[in-house]
């Protein structure tokens, strides 16, 4: 192909921020319950209060040391992490043939803390880095901020200001937040996100409502409890975006964009045509449910408003149609183990080698150029 891709996923962890982040950045009053790096013998943790919210342990140091298809080490010999020194990262990005980045955060479970104003105030604190740090090459590092999840007014607080500083895109963590996304106490958020043109990203890994894995990372040997969780991790969306639909919340905001963060593609077209098929039945036909009284089919709704990022899935690039190709976006998950970074070119030409060369400029580069306005 004879142009760069464009990245819709990507990371900055925790273990790559920098270790006074938030007690340089929080108003004097709440330094000493602000997150810290503490080293311990095992390893470093981030805590808050005491409380961990992100441990690296030695024992699985590769997890923080390599990423991509070459096992690339992350500290480079500068004594800087490269996924957050943009000039290295910037070198990475240029090494795969990727112009932009979405940078998704490393707070994909918050604080876990009982106190709404202060994870206001550290969701604020990181949310002013990740700006600043992108203000390095605007329109190649694009930052998503963070939402509170247990305030609606401080949500809507906090998307204002997070597009008063030129974030383009912020993450709510359903799973944790204190009422469900198709609670009409959301309402003002969604309204919020319509009226600034910043999208709400929704990414995996933080939890399910439905499915309930005891301790997936250290469950019995052989019981493929991790097996399970990391096969299954992708459909953790199908409740929220059938609820975001059937909720009637896209209806009322037409111009709410919600994003689904790292969930594979293949799964959609199985959920629009039965939620098409079941509104059809139980609410059109039958009035049996309790679904919004919309205007269009449920599908057409995800398709004029709602996004989807993927990384690997050859068979839901086959299926690009049932779902809208304009939904759809390509991303290299770096610095991540699983990412397919320096090889994004090779995979993505494999992977749409059969499909119409102007859906795949779509899916690679213009809708994540579209939705993000860079």
């Amino acid at each position: 192909m004879d142009y760069q891709l464009f990245s819709a996923d990507d990371h900055i962890d925790l273990h790559f921020l920098p270790a006074d982040l938030w007690t340089a950045r929080v108003p004097a009053k709440f330094r000493d319950r602000a997150p810290h790096l503490v080293e311990t013998p095992d390893g470093q943790e981030w805590r808050v209060q005491e409380h961990v919210f992100g441990r690296f342990a030695k024992s699985n140091q590769r997890m923080i040391t390599e990423f991509g298809k070459s096992g690339t080490l992350v500290h480079h010999e500068e004594s800087k992490w490269r996924p957050t020194t943009p000039r290295l990262r910037l070198e990475d990005m240029d090494r795969d043939g990727v112009e932009a980045q979405v940078l998704y955060g490393g707070l994909i479970t918050g604080f876990q803390q009982k106190d709404p104003q202060l994870n206001a105030i550290c969701q604020r604190a990181y949310n002013e880095w990740t700006a600043e740090f992108c203000k390095s090459s605007p329109g190649r590092l694009i930052g998503l901020g963070f939402l509170p999840v247990d305030d609606v007014e401080a949500a809507v607080e906090e998307i204002h200001y997070c597009a008063k500083i030129g974030l383009k895109g912020v993450q709510f963590q359903p799973f944790d937040a204190y009422r469900q996304p198709w609670d009409e106490v959301w309402e003002p958020l969604w309204a919020a996100s319509a009226e600034t043109g910043v999208s709400i990203s929704f990414h995996i890994g933080a939890g399910t409502w439905t499915t309930v894995f005891d301790d997936i990372l250290g469950g019995p040997e052989g019981r493929g409890a991790t097996a399970t969780f990391v096969t299954t991790a992708p459909n953790q969306m199908d409740e929220l975006l059938c609820s975001l639909v059937l909720s009637g919340v896209l209806h009322r905001h037409p111009r709410f964009h919600a994003v689904l963060g790292e969930s594979s593609i293949g799964w959609i077209p199985y959920i629009l045509e039965r939620m098409d098929r079941k509104y059809d039945e139980r609410h059109i036909r039958a009035r049996k449910d309790d679904a919004a009284d919309l205007d269009l089919m449920p599908s057409d709704y995800w398709k004029r408003q709602g996004h989807a990022t993927f990384q690997e899935d050859p068979i839901g690039v086959h299926l690009l149609e049932y779902m809208g190709p304009e939904t759809v976006m390509w991303a290299s998950d770096y610095p991540h183990m699983d990412s397919v970074w320096p090889e994004s070119h090779e995979t993505v030409d494999k992977m749409f080698k059969d499909i119409d060369p102007k859906i795949t400029k779509m899916v690679l580069r213009e809708n994540g150029l579209k939705l993000y306005g860079s």
